[in-house]
Protein backbone atom coordinates (compact mmCIF):
# COMPACT_ATOMS: atom_id res chain seq x y z
CA UNK A 1 0.00 0.00 0.00
CA UNK A 2 1.41 3.48 -1.16
CA UNK A 3 2.75 5.51 1.66
CA UNK A 4 0.24 9.01 1.24
CA UNK A 5 3.57 11.15 1.53
CA UNK A 6 5.80 9.45 -0.80
CA UNK A 7 2.44 9.52 -3.25
CA UNK A 8 2.28 12.93 -2.30
CA UNK A 9 5.75 14.17 -3.37
CA UNK A 10 5.70 11.99 -6.17
CA UNK A 11 1.76 13.53 -7.43
CA UNK A 12 3.16 17.13 -6.98
CA UNK A 13 6.29 16.92 -8.66
CA UNK A 14 5.59 14.54 -11.37
CA UNK A 15 6.03 16.87 -14.47
CA UNK A 16 9.37 18.13 -12.79
CA UNK A 17 10.50 14.54 -12.56
CA UNK A 18 9.37 13.47 -16.31
CA UNK A 19 10.81 16.58 -17.75
CA UNK A 20 14.46 15.92 -15.74
CA UNK A 21 14.03 12.24 -16.60
CA UNK A 22 13.50 13.43 -20.53
CA UNK A 23 16.47 15.53 -20.22
CA UNK A 24 18.61 12.95 -19.56
CA UNK A 25 17.14 10.14 -21.93
CA UNK A 26 16.21 12.47 -24.19
CA UNK A 27 12.52 10.35 -24.79
CA UNK A 28 9.19 11.36 -23.23
CA UNK A 29 7.97 7.73 -23.04
CA UNK A 30 11.20 6.70 -21.71
CA UNK A 31 10.67 9.14 -19.16
CA UNK A 32 7.45 8.09 -18.03
CA UNK A 33 8.59 5.15 -17.64
CA UNK A 34 11.90 5.76 -15.64
CA UNK A 35 9.58 8.26 -13.42
CA UNK A 36 6.95 5.59 -12.49
CA UNK A 37 10.38 3.20 -11.55
CA UNK A 38 11.85 5.58 -9.46
CA UNK A 39 8.43 6.07 -8.18
CA UNK A 40 8.10 2.70 -7.33
CA UNK A 41 12.05 2.12 -5.57
CA UNK A 42 11.12 5.34 -3.86
CA UNK A 43 8.13 3.68 -2.18
CA UNK A 44 9.64 0.77 -1.50
CA UNK A 45 12.85 2.79 -0.11
CA UNK A 46 10.61 4.22 2.56
CA UNK A 47 10.75 1.87 5.98
CA UNK A 48 7.81 2.69 8.24
CA UNK A 49 8.12 4.96 11.19
CA UNK A 50 10.92 6.69 9.49
CA UNK A 51 10.59 9.80 7.94
CA UNK A 52 9.32 10.08 4.27
CA UNK A 53 12.30 10.67 1.98
CA UNK A 54 13.18 14.01 0.10
CA UNK A 55 12.19 15.01 -3.31
CA UNK A 56 16.02 15.19 -3.64
CA UNK A 57 16.31 11.70 -2.97
CA UNK A 58 13.66 10.82 -5.41
CA UNK A 59 15.56 12.88 -8.27
CA UNK A 60 19.03 10.83 -7.59
CA UNK A 61 16.91 7.76 -8.11
CA UNK A 62 15.58 9.21 -11.62
CA UNK A 63 18.57 10.42 -12.57
CA UNK A 64 20.48 7.37 -11.81
CA UNK A 65 17.73 5.35 -13.80
CA UNK A 66 17.89 7.14 -16.28
CA UNK A 67 21.35 7.12 -17.00
CA UNK A 68 21.53 3.27 -16.56
CA UNK A 69 18.98 3.50 -19.37
CA UNK A 70 21.61 5.59 -21.57
CA UNK A 71 24.11 3.26 -20.60
CA UNK A 72 22.20 0.44 -21.61
CA UNK A 73 21.10 1.96 -24.57
CA UNK A 74 24.53 3.20 -25.65
CA UNK A 75 25.44 -0.76 -24.81
CA UNK A 76 22.99 -2.36 -26.85
CA UNK A 77 23.53 0.01 -30.03
CA UNK A 78 26.89 -0.84 -30.21
CA UNK A 79 27.02 -4.74 -29.84
CA UNK A 80 23.99 -5.69 -31.03
CA UNK A 81 22.21 -3.17 -33.40
CA UNK A 82 25.26 -3.64 -35.95
CA UNK A 83 23.66 -5.02 -39.17
CA UNK A 84 25.57 -7.89 -41.02
CA UNK A 85 27.33 -5.04 -43.34
CA UNK A 86 28.72 -3.41 -40.71
CA UNK A 87 29.68 -6.71 -39.14
CA UNK A 88 31.38 -7.58 -42.09
CA UNK A 89 33.34 -4.36 -42.42
CA UNK A 90 34.69 -5.01 -39.23
CA UNK A 91 36.17 -8.85 -40.74
CA UNK A 92 39.22 -9.70 -42.11
CA UNK A 93 39.07 -9.44 -45.78
CA UNK A 94 37.56 -12.86 -46.52
CA UNK A 95 34.68 -12.46 -44.01
CA UNK A 96 33.67 -15.52 -42.13
CA UNK A 97 32.07 -18.67 -44.04
CA UNK A 98 27.77 -18.75 -44.04
CA UNK A 99 27.88 -20.97 -41.29
CA UNK A 100 30.80 -19.48 -38.92
CA UNK A 101 28.44 -15.96 -39.48
CA UNK A 102 25.60 -17.90 -37.86
CA UNK A 103 27.82 -19.23 -35.05
CA UNK A 104 28.37 -15.97 -34.26
CA UNK A 105 24.70 -14.57 -34.55
CA UNK A 106 23.78 -17.39 -32.36
CA UNK A 107 26.33 -16.23 -29.83
CA UNK A 108 25.44 -12.91 -29.80
CA UNK A 109 22.04 -14.09 -29.31
CA UNK A 110 22.45 -16.30 -26.49
CA UNK A 111 24.40 -13.30 -24.84
CA UNK A 112 21.79 -10.95 -25.07
CA UNK A 113 19.34 -13.39 -23.47
CA UNK A 114 22.11 -14.25 -20.90
CA UNK A 115 22.59 -10.76 -19.89
CA UNK A 116 18.44 -10.26 -20.07
CA UNK A 117 18.56 -13.41 -17.39
CA UNK A 118 20.50 -11.60 -14.69
CA UNK A 119 19.02 -9.65 -12.01
CA UNK A 120 19.12 -6.07 -12.85
CA UNK A 121 22.29 -4.76 -10.11
CA UNK A 122 24.12 -7.84 -11.21
CA UNK A 123 23.57 -7.10 -14.87
CA UNK A 124 24.52 -3.35 -14.71
CA UNK A 125 27.89 -4.40 -12.88
CA UNK A 126 28.82 -6.82 -15.11
CA UNK A 127 28.16 -4.71 -18.45
CA UNK A 128 29.79 -1.68 -16.61
CA UNK A 129 33.19 -3.74 -16.09
CA UNK A 130 33.33 -5.86 -19.21
CA UNK A 131 32.59 -3.72 -21.78
CA UNK A 132 32.42 -0.21 -20.19
CA UNK A 133 35.67 -0.59 -18.62
CA UNK A 134 34.71 0.55 -15.39
CA UNK A 135 36.83 -0.04 -12.24
CA UNK A 136 35.24 -1.86 -9.09
CA UNK A 137 35.21 1.22 -7.03
CA UNK A 138 33.39 2.83 -9.75
CA UNK A 139 31.03 -0.15 -10.12
CA UNK A 140 30.50 -0.21 -6.27
CA UNK A 141 30.64 4.00 -5.98
CA UNK A 142 27.52 3.77 -9.10
CA UNK A 143 25.59 0.94 -7.29
CA UNK A 144 26.23 1.72 -3.74
CA UNK A 145 28.05 -1.30 -2.92
CA UNK A 146 31.06 -2.54 -1.28
CA UNK A 147 33.94 -2.81 -3.74
CA UNK A 148 33.86 -6.51 -2.66
CA UNK A 149 30.19 -6.93 -3.45
CA UNK A 150 30.72 -5.04 -7.05
CA UNK A 151 33.41 -8.12 -7.57
CA UNK A 152 30.65 -10.86 -6.36
CA UNK A 153 28.17 -9.24 -8.83
CA UNK A 154 30.83 -9.32 -11.56
CA UNK A 155 32.02 -12.51 -11.02
CA UNK A 156 28.73 -14.16 -10.88
CA UNK A 157 27.51 -12.27 -14.14
CA UNK A 158 30.48 -13.72 -16.01
CA UNK A 159 30.16 -16.92 -14.87
CA UNK A 160 26.03 -16.98 -15.31
CA UNK A 161 26.77 -15.67 -18.88
CA UNK A 162 29.33 -18.40 -19.75
CA UNK A 163 27.40 -21.08 -18.68
CA UNK A 164 24.69 -19.46 -20.79
CA UNK A 165 26.69 -20.25 -23.77
CA UNK A 166 28.25 -23.31 -22.75
CA UNK A 167 24.41 -24.72 -22.81
CA UNK A 168 23.88 -23.38 -26.15
CA UNK A 169 26.92 -25.15 -27.87
CA UNK A 170 25.57 -28.60 -26.37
Amino acid sequence: MANSDTLHIFARHREDIVSYAETIVNDKHRAEDIAQDAYLRFEAAQAPGRPTGSIGYLLRIVRNLAIDYRRRKALENTLFMQDGADLMNTLPEAGPSTERQAVIDDELNQLRLALNDLPERTRIAMEMHSFGGYKLREIADHLDISISMAQVLVKEGVKHCQKHLARSDV
